[in-house]
């Protein structure tokens, strides 16, 4: 039984990329479920001198859709935003676990989670097409779409090479403006955090079996977000507006 349709969303993508200024690029096939997945990325903007790279990813849990549908919000949104186009370049992986997608489920069809996949010596297709997509690229800011059942807030992560790159702070004030719980334990998913700031102080991880953001992080360094609003405290469309916003406090941080 399918929850949500991935052709659905990938005719929604062929739509955007109908534009001048978005190029969709299709990574490769699997086969998930009885079936055949196209893991697509997507190019808004070029890139040039002076401009900001950005990464978004999202989908990577299939159970996560609010991140699937406001990465492809803010590819709508942008695509004829002439500001935008003419400060940044986007690279948008908008739903990085099609078969999960479709199931709800946080693995893909074959019951793996992905985000505990990379770095490993043989990945799933899902992984080994996100990571050749990425081979050689470097992002100004990577910023990663998740969402939490069991919290009772919103919290996230935040990586950064130097602190005074930290935006986290700024993105809290923000989405607790628009109503947005904050979850303030001060340990979330078994690490210390702080106003729902999770930083390490030392950036050191282990070399194997990653999430998305830490391989990332390793390949080229820079600055990591990973969001994780409230899944079981907001609705679908605020929880939408939630990782919109926050992503958008990201990228002006990025101006100043």
């Amino acid at each position: 039984m399918t929850l949500r349709s991935y052709d659905d969303l990938l005719k929604r993508l062929d739509r955007i990329a109908a534009l001048p200024t978005v190029n969709l690029q299709r990574l490769g096939s699997f086969e998930a479920a009885g079936r055949t997945y196209t893991m697509v990325m997507l190019e808004l903007g070029t890139p040039g001198p002076g401009k900001h790279s950005v990464e978004v990813a999202a989908g990577i849990h299939g159970d996560e859709p609010a991140g699937v549908e406001a990465a492809v919000s803010f590819l709508e949104r942008n695509a004829r935003n002439d500001e935008f186009l003419s400060t940044f370049y986007g690279v948008v992986l908008p739903c990085c676990n099609p078969s999960g997608y479709e199931l709800g489920t946080r693995e893909n069809a074959d019951g793996v989670d992905l985000n505990r996949q990379f770095a490993t010596r043989h990945p799933p297709p899902e992984v080994e097409l996100i990571t050749r997509a990425l081979e050689g690229r470097c992002f100004d800011l990577v910023f990663e779409m998740h969402e939490d059942i069991d919290a009772p807030g919103l919290y996230l992560y935040e990586i950064a090479e130097s602190p005074d790159r930290h935006v986290g702070e700024k993105i809290i004030e923000s989405v607790q403006a628009m109503g947005c719980p904050i979850d303030l334990r001060e340990e979330i998913e078994g690490m210390k955090a702080k106003g729902g700031l999770i930083r390490r102080k030392s950036i050191r991880f282990r070399k194997t079996r990653l999430p998305q953001a830490i391989y990332t992080y390793r390949t080229c360094g820079g600055h990591v977000i990973t969001l994780e609003p409230p899944a079981s405290m907001l609705p679908f469309e605020e929880r939408v507006k939630v990782e919109v916003t926050a992503l958008t406090v990201a990228l002006q941080s990025l101006l100043t």
